[in-house]
Formats: structure tokens, C-alpha cells, sequence
């Protein structure tokens, strides 16, 4: 479980996307009204975007909270990971998937550097130098990460206990990239 809770804090450090210590609804406001700007979307796409951003804060996030400690968030994680290690999984493939529809804002079923890159400034990383680096783990073919790739390599950082073969994800934290 340490392995496991080790990199939900990593996860946590990214959704505090204003870095004070909590998930708040002003990480969610934030994320919301960056994404579209980031995107250089129309108002009528940029409102939609905004919309499913602030439903998967809640659904998957906060769940009716409007805050969570660095300590909630792995409690939490944990009591849902032990109670049904099944159902943990589905979910964090759900996480990731609403979250890489959101990213693919060109619906090319890829991650390009550009969309991880204008990604990640909405999640408060603005070090391109780094996100370049990050990006790389994930071995890109002609340039971008297949969806389905990145999805599986976020499930496993969410939910994989095996520390002998570490993710994409997981390598970019402990090389500081993200």
C-alpha cells in the first residue's frame, strides 16, 4: 500500500493546481478557465470544455467535498482501493478516460507535445523544458501518444502495485518533471 499511496501523493501535487496544500474548488475554477484559454477555443466550445472539466472535478474528485487534505485524498483512495480492488480500477480507467477526451481537444485519439504541454499549464506546470522530458518517457511514435497508450499508463500509475516496473507517470514525478 505504500508503493500505491506514494504515487496517489504525486497525483495529489498535480490536482493542487494552486499548491497550497488542499484540492479546492478553486483548483477546479482554475483548470476550468485555463483549459479553454490554453486551447485557443470558441466560446461555445470553450463553455463546453469548462463544463466537463468542473463535472469530473466533482464526480471523481471532490465527490461533494469542497476541499480535501493531502490526507483525505489518500485515505480515500485507499478505502476505495481495499474495499473492491475491481471496481478501484474500473474507475481510475474512468478518471483517465474523461480526462483524455478532454485533452484530445483536436480528436486525433493522440496526445501530441502540444496538447501535453497546454495539458499540464492548466494544471499549474509551466515548465515546458521538463513536460518535453516527461513526454519522451511515454516512447511517442511520429510524435504523439496514442490515447489508449496514455490511458493504460495512468491506470497502472493510479492502480498498479508493482514497483518493479515503473510507468511513464511515475518516472516523470521521480525525475522531477512533473
Amino acid at each position: 500500500m505504500d508503493f500505491l499511496k506514494t504515487k496517489w501523493s504525486y497525483w495529489f501535487t498535480l490536482l493542487d493546481v494552486n499548491h497550497d496544500g488542499l484540492i479546492t474548488r478553486d483548483d477546479v475554477g482554475q483548470t476550468a478557465g485555463d483549459f479553454p484559454v490554453e486551447e485557443n477555443l470558441d466560446e461555445t466550445s470553450g463553455k463546453l470544455a469548462a463544463k466537463k472539466i468542473l463535472q469530473w472535478w466533482e464526480k471523481y474528485i471532490l465527490k461533494g467535498k469542497t476541499s480535501l487534505t493531502k490526507e483525505d485524498f489518500l485515505c480515500r483512495l485507499e478505502k476505495e482501493y481495499t474495499d473492491d480492488q475491481e471496481k478501484f480500477v474500473t474507475e481510475m480507467k474512468a478518471v483517465i478516460k474523461d480526462v483524455a477526451e478532454i485533452v484530445d481537444a483536436d480528436k486525433t485519439e493522440s496526445v501530441t507535445l502540444d496538447n501535453y504541454i497546454k495539458a499540464f499549464k492548466v494544471w499549474g506546470h509551466e515548465d515546458e523544458a521538463k513536460l518535453q522530458k516527461s513526454f519522451e518517457l511515454y516512447k511517442p511514435t511520429n510524435g504523439a501518444i496514442p490515447i489508449k497508450q496514455y490511458e493504460a499508463d495512468w491506470v497502472t500509475f493510479y492502480s498498479s502495485t508493482d514497483s518493479a516496473n515503473p510507468d511513464p507517470v511515475l518516472k516523470s514525478y521521480e525525475a522531477g518533471f512533473l
